[in-house]
């Protein structure tokens, strides 16, 4: 129980930072053609995985500090590019597609988090599994939380455990130096959010201990603007998990 504790309390930290995820109020795609988007100072382009801004010092825009003033360019991901007022404007390349997304410490997300919305611990779901490693790691490109963009997962192996009576099988992937699971289970969209992610230690000898009551949202929970994978096909628990973080909204 008081790891959970633990992770609860880090979970809120995490999602209190002024810039972290709860912090996204804008994303726009960009193209060739200059671009104005509302809100957001200067005309935005983008070619060959170059990001482009042009904009006067009256506009505001900030670079490295300093007032922008005529074009600044950079090359895939910047996560301050240029800043006008608190807002941070980041650059991305996702599924090839280049674009900006905006972080805001007074955005409405991160004004009216009040705290992790959980489940009540419940020790049934901290369960033993077995661990098949597959090498080399499979990649699978799956939808995000954005219509139309993919994201890449790589599958390092499979976990599978037994949960009231009923044996499981997911797909684990690539988290660092966790492994990740990516799941469905049939309370998404009513008590959960459409899909969760639960993070579990480096298997040792095949097994490992995977503790949903740290199954958590991944931003696309709390704010129209995450770019977030879906599970892989086939990554659903049949029965409902009725641990970790809740639905928000």
């Amino acid at each position: 129980m008081s790891g959970w504790q633990e992770w609860l309390a880090g979970r809120e930290r995490d999602l209190r930072e002024p810039y972290g995820w709860l912090s996204l109020v804008g994303l726009h795609w960009l193209d060739p053609r200059p671009t104005r988007f509302p809100g957001v100072p200067g005309e935005w382009s983008a070619e060959h995985g170059v990001i482009r801004v042009k904009a006067s010092v009256s506009e505001g825009l900030r670079h490295d500090g300093r007032p922008l003033d005529g074009v600044r360019e950079v090359k895939g991901d910047a996560a301050e590019f240029v800043t006008y007022g608190g807002i941070h404007v980041e650059t991305l390349i996702r599924d090839g597609r280049p674009g900006i997304r905006l972080r805001d410490p007074e955005g409405p997300a991160l004004k009216r988090y009040d705290g992790p919305s959980v489940f009540d611990y419940a020790p049934e779901w901290l369960v033993e599994a077995e661990f098949t490693p597959r090498h080399p790691a499979k990649r699978h490109e799956v939808d995000s939380a954005q219509p139309g963009i993919h994201e890449v997962l790589f599958e390092v192996g499979e976990v599978r455990f037994t949960v009231n009576g009923t044996q499981q099988r997911l797909i684990a992937t690539a988290g660092g130096d966790t492994i990740s699971l990516v799941f469905h289970d049939p309370t998404n969209n009513d008590t959960t959010a459409p899909w969760r992610q639960l993070d579990a230690p480096l298997p040792v000898d095949g097994h490992v201990t995977l503790d949903f009551n740290q199954a958590r949202n991944f931003p696309s929970a709390f704010t129209d603007y995450g770019i977030c994978p879906m599970p892989p096909a086939g990554n659903e628990i049949t029965v409902p998990v009725t641990a970790g973080e809740r639905r928000v909204r």
